[in-house]
């Protein structure tokens, strides 16, 4: 599914910004070219001015001097005395260019009847654009010159064919523009994309792993209920005390259970609500070392608090959170901890930062482990049958901790052992 997406959200991106990329090119080159067809017009039309200004200057007119100007200017020239061409035009042009310039030149008498020969005019030219037997494209211009009281009239024809070229080749170099833009767009979007949905990938990743853990998590306690209900069914009276209170511990274990997966929902979903108030760490923690040192004796653990000389400030936090994450810490600690150990919860206050720390001399966590223990449903020691724990505590705790803008930082103790520790803002 997220493969699939991953391929339309890549073309998704890819084709807007191409087609973005298209019309922005497109623009420009309409506009170029507007600007490039004017300028060779302008340019063709001053080379007429200025040929037009030589005729009317020269007293006689020469095959050497009219041929030059022609490939000087990169012209085709053909004139015409009263109507009728001149001996250049027959011996000096080529069949082809005759016809041309004849056809030319009846387009002309057609299209502009104010040049016909008899006007009342001293020197008259007009351009415009000619295409040849539908194949060639020309720049033209007709003039006429009256000379020796007679009319010099004159076809010039520029190939537009170094233009076309120019044009032809400025599209094909923004074509492959904009295919390497195009490309270069669509490996960005596939890799900005792959970068975007990899947090939600991991997100469902997470979700699939905690939903399968947490249905083995249900199944164990639901299957000793249902084991236990169907052995109380047939059993005497006197055993079926036992059975009941197997229910009645399972029943127990499956509400904490909820009630932890709850929370954590609550977390994800941005619902975790905290009731925050001026909280006094230190009574906080006499009460979770009081609450606690019961259990810790059961396991021959010694358990103790130490708390600053000095007067601290009320924390503004969720005391019953923080009461729980404690909690949390220290059952960790009194369950993994070893025979004789000690536990010992201390409270400090420095620049503006509270500081909690639970440490033990317990079995302590690996390097490796230390990468895993917020995950859900994480065990160190996974062949632990601990009924009491399932593997969430470290994780409840350091979302509580999260949602007060908090850190939990985890450290060995020297010579063995496990430190955690909160770190609260004032």
């Amino acid at each position: 599914m997220y493969k699939k997406l991953h391929r339309r959200l890549t073309l998704l991106f890819t084709g807007a910004a191409g087609a973005i990329l298209i019309v922005m090119s497109v623009s420009y080159l309409y506009m170029s070219e507007k600007e490039l067809t004017a300028n060779s017009f302008l340019s063709f039309s001053s080379k007429v001015d200025s040929l037009t200004s030589s005729l009317e200057q020269q007293t006689s007119l020469t095959w050497e001097w009219i041929s030059k100007t022609a490939v000087n200017q990169g012209f085709l020239l053909a004139l015409y005395d009263n109507d009728a061409p001149i001996a250049y035009n027959r011996i000096v042009l080529t069949r082809e260019e005759s016809r041309l310039a004849d056809e030319v030149r009846a387009y002309t008498e057609k299209t502009y009847p104010q040049l016909k020969t008899g006007s009342s005019y001293y020197t008259v030219h007009q351009e415009f654009s000619y295409t040849f037997s539908k194949k060639e494209m020309f720049h033209a211009s007709v003039f006429n010159i009256r000379k020796n009281h007679g009319i010099l009239t004159g076809i010039l024809l520029s190939s537009k064919k170094p233009f076309l070229e120019q044009i032809k080749t400025q599209r094909l170099k923004f074509a492959a523009i904009n295919i390497i833009g195009i490309l270069s767009l669509f490996l960005f979007s596939y890799y900005f994309t792959g970068k975007l949905l990899a947090p939600i990938v991991e997100a469902r990743k997470k979700q699939t792993e905690f939903v399968a853990a947490a249905s083995h998590e249900l199944r164990t306690p639901i299957a000793v209920i249902c084991s236990a209900i169907s052995a109380a069914k047939t059993a005497p009276d006197e055993k079926k005390e036992h059975f009941f209170s197997i229910v009645e511990s399972e029943s127990m274990r499956l509400s904490t259970l909820a009630d932890d997966l709850l929370l954590l929902n609550r977390s994800d979903t941005g619902r975790l609500n905290l009731n925050v108030n001026s909280t006094e760490l230190d009574t906080l923690l006499l009460n979770a070392c009081e609450s606690f040192e019961p259990l810790a004796k059961e396991h021959g653990i010694l358990l103790s608090a130490s708390l600053p000389d000095e007067t601290i400030p009320c924390c503004v936090c969720d005391g019953e959170r923080i009461r729980q994450t404690i909690g949390i810490f220290l059952s960790n600690a009194i369950s993994y901890g070893k025979k004789g150990g000690c536990i010992r919860l201390s409270l400090s206050y420095n620049k503006s930062m509270f500081w909690i720390m639970v440490e033990d001399n317990g079995i302590g966590i690996s390097d490796s482990d230390k990468l895993h223990i917020f995950d859900r449903f994480y065990r160190i020691d996974k062949s632990r049958t601990d009924k009491n724990h399932f593997g969430l505590g470290l994780s409840i705790a350091k979302e509580i901790i999260d949602a007060h803008n908090g850190k939990i930082l985890v450290t060995d103790t020297p010579g063995g052992g496990t430190r955690f520790f909160i770190v609260l803002n004032a």
